[in-house]
């Protein structure tokens, strides 16, 4: 009973697949076909004695005239949904002409619709009678139902098989169309995890300004279908003709190579013919880049052209306009194969430092550029797979969403993305944001390279991959850069492609996002601009607050505000272990003398808790790259995310522990011999300051390189602690010192100090300018402006008044009046043009308060050339 019940269910399932493949057929899809042929290798190997049953068509490329053959009974299988007579014929006719007697006894045709129930046709009858080898039209067509007749006399066993293959065949074919079926709301699931990235404000949408030459190297990547008309365009632009005109005059040989050939390619109709479109593409301009090579600038010395004798003139005369024009034509044509190879790829990665966007980037890119293309995509925030065990992470991840169906390996999960790639006509992504922030990291390396090898097999699934330089560096890079290189582009430093403008209009979108009113001066736009940490520390702080105006900014001050608001956010019992635990980590850092990384070792578990929330949000502290070994199972390695805020709380802890008696002094007997030593010293110098510990002060001020040191921080001091002191110290600075680079910081520091009511302002500069002769102007001058000569000085100082040109009158005279007596000791050392058009300025608006007010300021100048001009500008105006 049990045969009767096996041998009815494989009627039933070699009638369904008929019937789809009649359906799909009626509907103008026709690769069913080809996937019958494997897919029927294994019942028909049974059912006809074929133990070695193969698909030919691997074996050799367009094997003629029929699909299957076995070399051990001999027997060969043409698949055909077409019953006619013609087909059959023309079977026969290829098997007779290729003389496949030699290899086969016997051929059958498999009809997979249904054969016709006779065949009368007088020429294929008369074909049979002359054919090689036996041929019945009644036995060898068959289709569905013979072969259910045919396994019918079968033993239990051998149906049992075929039974068994043919349902787990459907069942898994019935999963994928149902996967396909809901790969919409599959897909939405993974949509919405950018939405807990946007409420943890990992992910800031609004904010998000694209590097663009990276997000369109991203849009080859994940869309060549749409993006290969550009390549195109682009090749359509290189003009090779143009180029062997010149050639011509050159009497040398035109290039062979046309560009032609690579974009009068086939018109692409599913992603695998755009990629061999590419690789067709990638060939032809390779041959024409080696053929061009010869004649460009950047030729090998060994390979560059060489004309002979008779012609060395004329390459004389052309040489330059056919290297600059192969020059050019080289230049684009590597631009293009970047694109391509980008868009062949099946790895892009992207790796930076810590709060560079690399989060910003791929969720922006996931929200918006896959989802308007409509690319199928799973994103998967790397430090959710710490909830995963084993070493299956990312296809347990994959496999927790509802509407996945039952899959048991990768290699089902890529077939079947793979499929509905297939069918979308786009690649499927796999998006892994942050692989640095998975726990158990080197099981996780050998995790990943079996995930990617996996992944590197099928044709239309790619991946894009986020991680911190030095965890890739420490960890991930013998998995990518030799093993997968050849497929994997990689973005090194976001922040690199970020053009001004980016960082402008990242800026606004910051401040109008975290509602700021406020008015930055060009200083602290420039400070907040080219450091995305800084500029996410202040905009948090002053979130929804109306600020005024900001003319400078302090990191100390900074850093200390950042902190406080974010222990504030504790709860009350884990406010004072946050503090505790900062300190412990750097008193831990100052007594190993190792300021990278700390081992969470002999923290207790509340501590850990705390500096885990801390953690989790990668400002303050980050995860490092764990210990390695036995005894370091378990074990954390964390350090500062900003490393001038760790120099902060060191100094910070160091000045307290003083205060307090905790510390004694001698900790300044040991730092000058540390790395941190500049960024330590500053801030203990600051902090010292603030809090008013002179015996901190002192012991800061007895350094030997303090005066270096002082120059070099001084604009990190807040006006509010700024003394008549610093004044002194200051004025003898520029006065005595003779290192350049302390009378370059000071007196750059001065020039941005417009405010009058500070202790440290453009005044004391223009005071110190006043003080000295013409000789000793020009030395201080070379000093401040870093140049070794007076014609070097000449050119720095107008390059720097040349700006004043660009400011109609009105805005000239309302400079403030310490910037106008800068530009009067300035006007003896610019070019003569740029200096008569200074005194005809003078000369015209004397009479103006701030003008006025300037010239008398410089009245009693030592310098004898500061006078001449004060005398030309005094008898211009007289002749006036």
């Amino acid at each position: 009973m049990k045969k009767q019940e096996e041998l009815s269910r494989v009627s039933e399932l070699l009638g369904r697949f008929a019937h789809e493949v009649k359906v799909s057929n009626s509907i103008g899809l026709f690769d069913i076909n080809l996937i019958a042929e494997d897919f029927l290798i294994p019942i028909l190997s049974i059912a006809l004695n074929c133990p070695d049953l193969k698909n030919q068509n691997r074996v050799q490329m367009n094997f003629p005239a029929v699909d299957l053959g076995c070399d051990k009974s001999r027997v060969s299988i043409q698949i055909t949904s077409d019953p006619s007579s013609s087909k059959i014929s023309k079977t026969l006719n290829k098997f007779q002409e290729h003389d496949l007697q030699r290899c086969f006894d016997k051929v059958y045709v498999y009809v997979i619709t249904e054969r016709q129930r006779t065949y009368k046709s007088k020429e294929l009858n008369d074909q049979i009678r002359n054919f090689p080898i036996s041929f019945d039209l009644s036995s060898d067509i068959i289709d569905y139902n013979d072969l259910a007749g045919i396994i019918g006399q079968l033993n239990s066993e051998e149906i049992s098989k075929i039974k068994d293959y043919l349902e787990i065949s459907f069942n898994k074919r019935d999963l994928n169309l149902k996967f396909r079926k809901e790969i919409n709301q599959f897909i939405k699931v993974s949509q919405d995890k950018i939405k807990d990235e946007i409420s943890s404000r990992k992910y800031i949408p609004s904010i998000f300004i694209e590097t663009s030459e990276v997000k369109e190297y991203a849009r080859y990547f994940i869309n060549p279908m749409f993006f290969y008309r550009k390549i195109d365009y682009d090749l359509k632009r290189i003009n090779i003709k143009s180029c062997n005109d010149i050639f011509d005059m050159a009497k040398i040989k035109p290039l062979k190579g046309d560009i032609n050939n690579a974009i009068c390619l086939p018109i692409p109709k599913n992603i695998k013919e755009v990629n061999e479109r590419f690789i067709n593409q990638k060939n032809i301009i390779e041959d024409l880049k080696n053929e061009i090579n010869p004649f460009t600038w950047r030729s090998d010395r060994n390979n560059k052209y060489k004309p002979v004798n008779e012609l060395k003139d004329y390459w004389r005369v052309f040489k330059f306009n056919i290297e600059s024009r192969t020059s050019g034509i080289n230049s684009d044509l590597e631009d293009i194969l970047v694109r391509i190879n980008i868009a062949t790829s099946k790895i892009f990665l992207i790796t930076g430092m810590a709060g560079q966007g690399k989060t910003n980037f791929i969720c922006d890119l996931v929200e918006h550029q896959l989802k308007y293309f409509e690319v199928p995509t799973i994103f998967i925030p790397a430090r959710l797979l710490n909830h995963y065990t084993g070493q299956n992470r990312i296809l347990s991840y994959i496999k927790n969403n509802r509407f996945c169906p039952k899959i048991t390996g990768l290699h089902e999960l890529f077939e079947l993305l793979n499929n509905v790639s297939s069918d979308s006509g786009k690649p499927f992504i796999i998006a892994i944001d942050g692989i640095n922030e998975v726990n158990d990291l080197q099981g996780f390396v050998n995790e990943l390279k079996l995930f990617l090898d996996a992944l590197c097999q099928y044709d239309f699934v790619k991946i894009i991959i986020t991680c911190r330089n030095e965890f890739f560096d420490h960890k991930f890079s013998e998995v990518f850069e030799p093993y997968f290189s050849k497929c994997l582009h990689r973005v090194q430093d976001l922040r690199n492609e970020m053009s001004e403008t980016n960082k402008t209009n990242l800026l606004k979108e910051y401040i109008k996002h975290f509602n700021i009113k406020l008015k930055l001066s060009s200083k602290s736009k420039s400070f907040l601009e080219n450091d995305l940490i800084l500029l996410r520390l202040f905009c948090e702080i002053n979130e929804g607050k109306e600020i005024g105006y900001v003319s400078e900014i302090y990191k100390g001050e900074l850093f200390e505000r950042y902190l406080l608001m974010k222990i504030s956010e504790f709860p009350i019992e884990q406010k004072s272990i946050a503090i505790s635990s900062l300190r412990k980590i750097c008193h831990k850092m100052i007594e190993g003398i190792d300021f990278s990384v700390v081992s969470n070792s002999g923290f207790d578990l509340d501590e850990r808790k705390v500096i885990d929330k801390l953690v989790s949000e990668d400002i303050i502290l980050r995860r490092e790259v764990p210990p390695s070994g036995l005894m370091s199972l378990g074990l954390e390695n964390i350090s500062f995310t900003y490393d001038e805020m760790r120099d902060f709380l060191l100094a910070y802890f160091v000045v307290i522990d003083v205060e307090n008696d905790n510390q004694d002094l001698s900790i300044f007997d040991k730092m000058k011999n540390w790395p941190i030593y500049e960024g330590l010293f500053r801030y203990t110098y600051i902090l010292a300051r603030k809090h008013k510990n002179n015996d901190v002060i002192s012991k800061c001020e007895s350094f030997s390189d303090f005066n270096e040191h002082y120059a070099n921080n001084l604009s990190l001091l807040p006006s509010e602690l700024q003394t008549v002191e610093d004044v002194t110290r200051v004025k003898d600075i520029l006065k005595f010192s003779s290192e350049r680079s302390e009378i370059q910081s000071i007196a750059w520091l001065l020039f941005t100090k417009r405010d009058e009511s500070e202790y440290l302002n453009l005044g004391i500069l223009n005071e110190h300018l006043a003080s000295l002769s013409a000789e000793e102007s020009e030395r201080f001058l070379c000093f401040m402006y870093n140049d070794y000569s007076y014609i070097s000085l000449k050119e720095s100082i107008s390059k720097h008044i040349e700006s004043l040109k660009d400011l109609n009158d009105e805005e000239k005279l309302s400079l403030d009046p310490l910037v106008l007596v800068f530009i009067l000791y300035s006007i003896p050392y610019l070019s003569w043009e740029l200096k008569e058009y200074i005194l005809n300025f003078f000369n015209n608006y004397k009479e103006n308060t701030n003008i006025a007010a300037a010239l008398a300021s410089c009245k009693y100048a030592n310098s004898d050339l500061i006078q001449i001009c004060l005398n030309e500008i005094e008898q211009g105006v007289e002749e006036l």
